[in-house]
């Protein structure tokens, strides 16, 4: 039986995957549930305040689902969230703890928490706090050391600080342009109020990701928390009226492959990637590896999204969306899948397998062998698509059928991609 456990930044999970803030660890209730369900960790709610003495009117937030079809099971999709004003506030909530509440204090968010890290040593989970606010609503320093020191008296295992991502602020722009105020002040600001490890968000959007990780390491970061999400602003062309704003961002399972990306760039940050085309290249100058824990967020769907992470690099991986649209079910999923793969590949420990990835150098990639499109003649009804779509034109129809010329074709596999039949197959 495969080992999940890992350990970093003197904590230990009984498993990498932890369920990102949001609605899924709003309160004492829904934390319950993901503990029960097996993840290694949980991230609780921010409050979000700007302010000590902040007062906060009770809002409401929805999510909503961008495809085609509205199933993300079967098309690529974004879900974002939006929070609007309040009609009403639900009188059966606690404070700030879940629908249309009144946003608790930090004293009663205290209290919530303390309820949660004494439950989760039942069942051997991580807890760890999500502190202040980013961009345009910077927390004061007061904010980000009192919020520390509240969540250490609570009892959890460490400190993510909201840095990121929520592009409704903007926070990747902010911290370019000052990182020393936007990144560094969080950072310093809560590891004197705590002593438990300190994991600052790190957004993509107008955010140099890479840089920023070393930065937050140089400035005392136990580890860093890379987020993909983006500012979208998708225009109903139909209903003018309709508002285009759809913060705080958008993203989804396509950019899976972008963390995995940011994740091994963060482990080779010196060494740009376009090495492996033997081109002569210069390194990137003053830019460290990042070698203090990385926590993936975002775009994680699949035990294959987990694994990759962390073949590319990562230490842990956050869920959020997946959970929302799944289930607390789908942690077991999830790492069943792991757990599989593990057992099928010979792998005892995730450290066996972690930033293992390797890009094939030029010198190697002449020996990969090179895709050749098949044709099936009885699915194949003379549409021509995939003659237009191959500018090699080593595509030509014979006796109403698709035929490939071999000697012309360079394996772009366009035509497997655009046959409406499924008539084209690829082999090696």
């Amino acid at each position: 039986m495969a080992d999940l456990s890992v350990e970093f930044s003197d904590i230990r999970l009984k498993n990498p995957l932890i369920v990102g803030a949001g609605p899924n660890t709003q309160n004492f209730q829904t934390s319950l549930d993901c503990m029960k369900a097996g993840f290694g960790g949980i991230v609780v709610r921010s409050l979000h305040r700007t302010h000590l003495d902040e007062h906060k009117e009770s809002s409401r937030g929805f999510w909503r689902i961008y495809s085609a079809n509205k199933n993300y099971k079967k098309s690529l999709y974004s879900f974002q969230s939006t929070g609007s004003p309040a009609q009403r506030v639900h009188k059966n909530i606690p404070p700030g703890f879940g629908g249309a509440a009144v946003m608790p204090t930090l004293e009663e968010y205290t209290e919530e928490v303390y309820k949660i890290t004494r439950t989760a040593k039942d069942y051997d989970c991580t807890v760890i706090a999500s502190t202040g606010w980013c961009g345009a609503r910077l927390s004061d320093e007061e904010v980000w050391t009192a919020e520390a020191k509240a969540m250490t008296e609570a009892g959890v295992d460490a400190i993510e600080l909201h840095t990121g991502p929520s592009p409704a602020t903007e926070p990747g722009r902010f911290i370019t342009i000052d990182p020393h105020k936007y990144l560094e002040m969080p950072i310093k600001a809560s590891k004197q109020a705590s002593n438990l490890p300190i994991f600052p968000k790190i957004p993509a959007d107008c955010c140099d990701t890479v840089g920023m990780s070393a930065f937050a390491q140089e400035a005392g970061a136990d580890g860093v928390v890379p987020v993909t999400r983006w500012i979208s602003i998708p225009i109903d062309i139909e209903n003018e009226k309709e508002p285009v704003w759809r913060g705080p961002g958008i993203g989804g399972p396509w950019s899976a492959p972008i963390m995995t990306g940011f994740v091994f760039r963060m482990r080779h940050a010196d060494q740009p990637i376009n090495y492996v085309n033997g081109s002569p290249t210069v390194g990137f100058p003053n830019s460290p590896p990042v070698t203090v824990p990385i926590i993936a967020s975002g775009g994680g769907r699949s035990g294959a999204d987990i694994i990759g992470y962390i073949m590319a690099g990562a230490d842990a991986a956050q869920i959020c969306v997946q959970v929302i649209l799944e289930g607390v079910g789908a942690g077991g999923r999830i790492l069943k899948e792991m757990s599989d793969w593990m057992d099928r590949k010979g792998y005892k420990r995730v450290s066996d397998f972690q930033g293992t990835l390797k890009l094939v150098g030029a010198k190697n990639a002449r020996s990969i062998p090179q895709w050749q499109p098949v044709v099936n003649d009885n699915l194949c009804n003379a549409c021509m698509i995939c003659i237009e779509s191959c500018y090699n034109n080593a595509i030509s129809m014979v006796d109403n059928k698709a035929r490939v010329d071999d000697s012309y074709c360079e394996g772009c596999r366009t035509c497997y991609y655009v046959c409406p039949k499924n008539a084209i197959s690829l082999k090696e």
